[in-house]
């Protein structure tokens, strides 16, 4: 793999890191509950499962922390991926307000630990395949900027349903 493909992934996830906090700008802890017709993800269920995507990613680049202690409500552990548990409207999902807060520290020790990874493990093999194929780190790495920019833009439509503005896609930190 190539520097250059690293600093490229790096900016795409720079861009993803300010649409994640401007899509959720100004919507309320209320209207991050609501969803816009029946069977769509509420924005903290996204949300949610975003920020448990970054957890993983972290881990994958070796980085050891915490276990994100909203994980068994976005993954079933006991499965390999995906793994992904469904939205369920019954549940208690993290508020807006710490949705930000996780975003904003795991933003910042995933960007730290981009900057830093060791090439090795970036060619490190996960044991499943990528859905936009491979089964490295780097490879999964790629597929989640597709991953989080999908649902960054659920989240937009959302936004708008809730009667919003559009979201800024203004680089703005």
């Amino acid at each position: 793999m190539s520097g250059g493909s690293l600093e490229h992934l790096i900016n795409q996830y720079q861009v993803l890191n300010v649409w994640f906090m401007n899509v959720i700008e100004g919507i309320s802890n209320d209207d991050g509950k609501k969803v816009s017709i029946d069977k769509t993800n509420s924005i903290e269920w996204l949300c949610g499962h975003l920020i448990t995507g970054r957890y993983r990613n972290i881990m994958r680049l070796g980085i050891q922390i915490e276990p994100y202690k909203h994980l068994d409500k976005f993954v079933n552990q006991s499965i390999p991926p995906p793994n992904a548990i469904a939205f369920d409207p019954k549940l208690n999902y993290p508020s807006l307000e710490e949705c930000r807060n996780q975003w904003k520290t795991y933003t910042e020790i995933f960007m730290n630990g981009l900057r830093t990874v060791d090439e090795s493990v970036l060619k490190s093999s996960l044991p499943f395949p990528i859905p936009t194929g491979g089964t490295t780190v780097h490879d999964a790495l790629v597929f989640i900027v597709l991953h989080e920019t999908y649902h960054i833009g659920q989240m937009s439509l959302m936004r708008k349903a809730l009667g919003y503005i559009s979201m800024s896609l203004a680089l703005k930190k």
